[in-house]
């Protein structure tokens, strides 16, 4: 019974301080008041929507805050509200921040970017795999290795156990390459599952004491793995959108290098300031992280070690998204006005996603209208090149997206299934890129080889690169 009590007494306190840390929580340079109001409201919208329980915004210009600011709840009973103080799950972000250990332990020596995996897990599985797979393979999402998630995840989500070393080891030990590493990209979790065996086993540390050493030390930040957070008040519970009710979904503990590690907005949108000016990596290490990696199938990607390149409306961009179902956190660094911009989103599978939030913030910030190229497309006569099937390797060809060429239109469409009447209507940009109302903020554009040829179609969302599917001719030569 006392313990009740206590219990009760603590939950009122907590409630009662995180509301009063509401009030006075919004950090904003006195020069953005406009800003200010205009990105409240965008805040207020999706909260009054219903289809997320909370949100945090951070947005830095250099070190310097422009505006910070949190929306909705951080518990099932809709008690605790989202303060600036909230830790949210990075997600995927984590892979960036990863990849930056990765990056000052090939400075110090203790790694190089070029050892093979079986060098460095000389336990791993499968040895043939291991000698072609590089360390570079690994962050730059080239490896050719099968994504883990729907295998291993859905075991956890079955029984609550959570995965070892060996279960990870016995799924890539079973599952053969899904392409020759270094020709392809293919965005997959697996590369930094490994990633962060690799840095322990490397330094002998765990990964959090890692992050501890390499970046919470020199730059005063707290990122903690969620096994380290997860009993945290000021965690921020994690949800889930299901049939039009959000309900409440388990952390998943075990993440490490993949999408494990946990920080507030405000933290996260000061990451890139400290990673680019040499507080963390040499600005080198940064230059190689950022550049595009190029591909043996003949083209680049824009992911390069943990990083997504991109433009948001024209701007330049680079940085990271995570989610899983949808995207729950953005962090992208513009640097013609060394600004970064951060949305944390505590909610799975909701429309009201952070890329979403993130986009209609950034076009405040960035002083951009929605796009809409429906009156002002660019015509051509030679529309029939970009005709075809185009497939990531290693995917079922149910989902091969077909380009077709509608003729009454004279127009492209973007579909699964060869009909334009169930695909959506392509805007011709020029130079390959091409626009679809239905996602204002994506670009489609094709990749042409030296004899201009197209080989390639890559999808841009929200303005960074997250596939590339080859056509089909090419892919057909990548499985070979």
């Amino acid at each position: 019974m006392n313990s009740i009590k206590i219990n009760g007494i603590y939950l009122l306190l907590s409630i009662l301080l995180l509301t009063a840390c509401k009030e006075g929580q919004r950090s904003i340079s006195q020069n953005n008041s406009g800003l200010e109001s205009r990105i409240d409201s965008i805040g207020e919208k999706f909260v009054n929507d219903g289809k997320v329980m909370g949100f945090s915004i951070a947005i830095v210009k250099k070190d310097s805050v422009m505006y910070n600011n949190s929306f909705g709840y951080v518990d099932s009973l809709q008690q605790i509200p989202v303060t600036n103080d909230h830790y949210f799950l990075m997600a995927s972000i984590s892979k960036l921040v990863g990849s930056t250990i990765v990056m000052k332990l090939v400075e110090e020596g203790t790694l190089d970017l070029d050892d093979s995996l079986s060098y460095l897990l000389p336990d791993f599985p499968n040895q043939t795999q291991g000698e072609k797979i590089r360390l570079r393979h690994l962050i730059s999402m080239t490896s050719g290795l099968k994504e883990y998630s729907s295998t291993i995840d859905s075991v956890y989500m079955a029984t609550g156990k959570s995965p070892t070393k060996e279960d990870y080891y016995e799924f890539f030990g079973a599952n053969e390459l899904e392409f020759e590493p270094g020709s392809h990209y293919k965005y997959v979790n697996s590369g930094f599952v490994l990633m962060a065996m690799i840095v322990e086993r490397a330094t002998e540390k765990s990964f959090q004491g890692n992050i501890d050493r390499i970046i919470n030390k020199p730059t005063g930040f707290d990122i903690q793995l969620i096994s380290k957070r997860i009993e945290d008040p000021i965690m921020s519970e994690h949800f889930q959108l299901n049939d039009g009710k959000i309900s409440r979904r388990k952390h998943w503990p075990w993440i490490k290098g993949d999408g494990g590690m946990t920080n507030t907005a405000l933290q996260l949108a000061r990451f890139p300031y400290q990673w680019m000016n040499g507080s963390i990596i040499s600005q080198n290490s940064f230059k190689s992280m950022k550049a595009k990696t190029y591909l043996s199938s003949g083209y680049y990607s824009e992911y390069g070690f943990g990083v997504k390149n991109g433009d948001f409306e024209g701007e330049l961009m680079f940085g990271h998204s995570g989610g899983d179902a949808t995207t729950y956190s953005m962090m992208f660094h513009f640097p013609r006005i060394s600004t970064t911009i951060v949305t944390m989103v505590n909610t799975n599978r909701t429309t009201a996603n952070a890329r979403q939030i993130f986009s209609e913030v950034a076009l405040i910030a960035l002083e951009k209208k929605k796009p809409d190229f429906r009156e002002n497309e660019v015509l051509e006569d030679n529309l029939i090149d970009f005709v075809g099937g185009y497939l990531i390797p290693g995917d079922s060809e149910n989902k091969t997206a077909y380009i077709v060429h509608e003729n009454e239109s004279k127009s492209l469409y973007y579909t699964f299934d060869k009909n334009p009447k169930n695909g959506e209507r392509m805007y011709n940009l020029g130079n390959g890129v091409f626009w679809i109302e239905k996602w204002p903020y994506d670009r489609l554009r094709f990749e042409r080889d030296s004899a201009n040829n197209v080989v390639a179609l890559k999808e841009f969302y929200g303005g960074y690169m997250s596939r590339i599917r080859p056509k089909l001719t090419v892919h057909d030569n990548i499985k070979k």
